[in-house]
């Protein structure tokens, strides 16, 4: 018997210390859970902040934003921007004012950690140290890269008191553990811990985990030197229990006499017996409960159960646990209990729900053992029972928090998404997609191309090798480029991507595509109504310099001829200045007209386009020209089908054409037959007209410049008049065409005229 009880209280040893070991875990586990998720949603600050920075690298709205977010989390006393890591703003100002333009980077107590989130590139938790402002603290931060260069760091800051307390620390183990955290000062080097109890524990049952967050270890300690209390009653029991079945061998060789007292003595031992098996089930740390399984009332329950549903035990005799369990759970209970009654199972465990005696909800885990032996008729059982409402409320605070942050990540005037270099494609993308190209989060995920195939086909190739080079070097990057939307519209995106690493193999990518069409296509409006404005301002300056000098000339002329009549007394000599003067004055009407002309064509902003048949402008211009080329015996060779049209104003087609044809006759070889070339073909966006001839030809290196000039001449052609050139310049420049010209002297001269494929609509815009 007594080998049995030391086998019985090795067992029960290892029972305690196993249940010990699962209990530390777990709180251990809870409370690195709650810092975790603490620190989780100081990321959504930092991150928050470090977007309110532009590209010029100035914050925008940060005391608005600021308030915002210290006012969601109610665990963070305050936050920071550090431009060149010196403390520029702080949200709340007032009980800061010390920490302001302070040099974390040169500063023996920050910079370590300071350049330790540089390095990294990510968020890195300081502390506990000693705030400027006074009071021991933890400080995030997180470096800020703008077009790759470092800016600074956003950062929180949270009282020591207030992030022990966030921990939930306070809550668990009051009576059988305790917590330490420590961290390695990067001054000393040494090991320093930072909760009350410093004791040396090193001999004490601990367990302990990292935070990698804050380079921190989190101590759970056992407050227990050892567990013989927990070993005695059980031991008692054993010791008796062989002790009795000593006496009963011994008294079986007594006297029959001697039986009596035996009987008498066990009795007394028995009923000890029973008083410690009660003590037990009072005073054990789980409630317990005995229930009958066939009615389901309970028979008996310890004082723990009692505090734990607010009922005495009297009132709980008159209950059964179906009365006090929530309707929700009911139906699965009775399940287990079903399959237990039929031997299917051994016994159970699962999380339910109680009602307590004022109407509160307890959630508990309960494990259910069968109290009757195989084949017998089940009769009674046994409940223990666990309050785990603490842990449900920390996970529902974890759920709460991960939705806070999904609200946030969704509110943002962007499409939030991430992406891991182990598994392809996109991990992870808000709902805003939907919004801004149509496409919905499953889309996205389903295909690890998709973000590929819906980049504009123009942009894909350089965005994939821009992206796979900055992922090489695991460099942060930030670039412009156009998507194709659900519906098939095109949208312009900004690409603002943060890269951190996991491991020497893995890296995350996260980032935020924000919609730019609109600031893109006032960009180009800009661009194009600088470039209009540009050219009228050339066009309009060319233009006020010809009607200075030539109506200078004229006015200097007809001053120069009024002065001489005025002098002269001969009646003769009056006249001939007269009739100069009327000369001058019809030269000056003349001159007047053509500068009209000019600006007709500068100023009709909405010419009239039309669909018009070349082939027979063409031979208008010919009929027009009828007798100077019979005259000449000019041959033209037009090889221009009939079916070509191009878009074009009916007067300045008749206009250009005139004018080429009649030149390539006035100035042409005179010795040799005058001959004309009419062709056509297509080039990029534009039509041409090509016009060649054999005549005497124009030294471009000498007039080139000044071949489209107003009253610009180059032969001693009196015909000539430096006009003609100068207004279908305008004509075709009108209509966003251009005129290019090949010509070698006594050679010929061909002049290409490019008709743009462009729309009304375009032409008027």
């Amino acid at each position: 018997m007594l080998l049995v009880l030391s086998l019985i209280v090795t067992f029960r040893y290892q029972a305690i210390k196993e249940a010990e070991r699962y209990e530390m875990n777990n709180i251990l586990s809870v409370v690195k859970k709650n810092i975790e998720q603490n620190l989780k949603n100081n990321y959504a600050t930092l991150i928050t902040l470090a977007l309110s920075i532009d590209d010029s690298g100035q914050p925008k709205n940060f005391e608005e934003i600021a308030e915002s977010l210290v006012s969601s989390y109610k665990n963070i006393d305050a936050v920071q921007l550090v431009p060149d890591g010196i403390i520029k703003m702080t949200y709340p100002l007032k009980g800061n004012e010390a920490a302001t333009g302070l040099d974390i980077l040169n500063n023996p107590l920050h910079r370590k950690a300071a350049l330790k989130a540089i390095k990294s590139k990510a968020i890195y938790f300081s502390g506990p140290v000693e705030l400027k402002q006074g009071g021991l603290g933890v400080v995030g931060r997180l470096p800020i890269f703008k077009k790759g260069k470092f800016w600074g760091f956003s950062a929180v800051i949270i009282r020591f008191n207030n992030f022990i307390k966030s921990t939930g620390i306070d809550t668990f183990g009051e009576n059988n553990y305790y917590f330490q955290l420590s961290k390695v000062n990067p001054l000393t080097k040494k090991t320093e811990f930072f909760l009350s109890n410093k004791t040396d524990f090193s001999k004490k049952y601990y367990k302990t985990v990292d935070i990698p967050e804050g380079d921190w270890k989190l101590y759970i300690i056992s407050k227990k030197e050892n567990h013989f209390f927990d070993l005695l009653p059980i031991s008692t029991i054993g010791f008796l229990l062989s002790l009795l079945c000593g006496l009963f061998i011994y008294t079986l060789l007594k006297r029959p006499s001697e039986l009596q007292n035996l009987i008498e003595v066990q009795t007394k031992k028995l009923t000890k017996s029973e008083f410690l098996f009660k003590s037990i089930f009072e005073n054990a740390g789980l409630g317990i409960f005995h229930t009958n399984t066939i009615t389901g009332k309970f028979i008996d329950a310890n004082d723990k159960i009692c505090q734990l549903l607010g009922y005495t035990l009297e009132e709980i005799k008159e209950m059964d646990y179906i009365s006090i369990t929530h309707p929700v759970d009911i139906q699965q209970d009775l399940d287990y209990m079903e399959k237990l009654k039929n031997g299917e199972i051994k016994q159970f465990s699962m999380e339910k729900r109680y009602f307590h005696k004022n109407g509160d909800i307890i959630w508990v885990s309960i494990t259910v053992s069968p109290l009757w032996e195989k084949n017998e008729t089940p009769n009674h059982h046994i409940a223990i029972v666990e309050d785990i409402s603490a842990r449900k409320e920390a996970q529902d605070a974890l759920l709460e928090s991960k939705q806070k942050i999904k609200d946030l990540i969704d509110s943002i005037d962007g499409i939030v998404w991430e992406g891991d270099s182990i598994e392809p494609g996109i991990t992870y993308i808000s709902k805003k997609s939907e919004a801004i190209l149509g496409y919905t989060p499953e889309e996205w995920t389903s295909d690890e191309m998709f973000w590929r195939n819906i980049i504009h086909p123009e942009d894909r190739d350089w965005v994939i090798e821009y992206s796979t080079n900055a992922a090489k070097y695991r460099k942060p990057f930030d670039q412009e480029y156009r998507m194709i939307t659900k519906n098939g519209n095109t949208v312009w995106v900004r690409d603002l991507v943060s890269i951190y690493t996991v491991d020497e193999e893995r890296i995350r990518y996260r980032g935020i595509l924000i919609d730019i069409t609109k600031s893109k296509q006032f960009e180009i409006d800009l661009n194009n109504s600088l470039k209009l404005v540009t050219e009228q301002n050339k066009r309009l300056l060319n233009f006020s310099h010809i009607v200075s000098h030539n109506l200078r000339s004229h006015t200097s002329n007809i001053q120069s001829l009024i002065s001489l009549i005025e002098m002269s007394e001969d009646e003769k000599e009056q006249n001939e200045l007269l009739g100069l003067l009327k000369s001058v004055s019809e030269t000056l009407n003349k001159t007047m007209e053509n500068l009209n002309e000019v600006v007709s064509i500068q100023t009709d902003i909405n010419p009239i386009i039309e669909k018009l048949n070349l082939n027979k402008y063409i031979t208008k211009t010919q009929e027009i020209l009828h007798s100077q080329i019979t005259k000449n015996n000019v041959i033209i060779n037009n090889t221009i089908t009939d079916d070509v049209h191009i878009q074009f104003n009916p007067a300045y087609l008749e206009s250009v054409l005139l004018n080429f044809i009649s030149n390539a006759i006035r100035y042409r070889h005179p010795e040799r037959v005058p001959e004309i070339k009419l062709s056509y073909y297509t080039e990029d966006n534009y039509q041409i007209l090509e016009i060649k001839d054999n005549g005497i030809g124009i030294d471009l290196k000498k007039n080139g410049k000044k071949l489209f000039g107003l009253y610009k001449t180059f032969t001693k052609n009196p015909e000539s008049r430096g006009i003609g050139l100068f207004i279908t310049k305008n004509q075709i420049d009108a209509l966003n065409g251009k005129i290019e010209v090949e010509s070698n002297l006594n050679e010929g001269t061909t002049f290409k005229i490019y008709f743009s494929h462009a729309t009304k609509e375009n032409l008027h815009h």
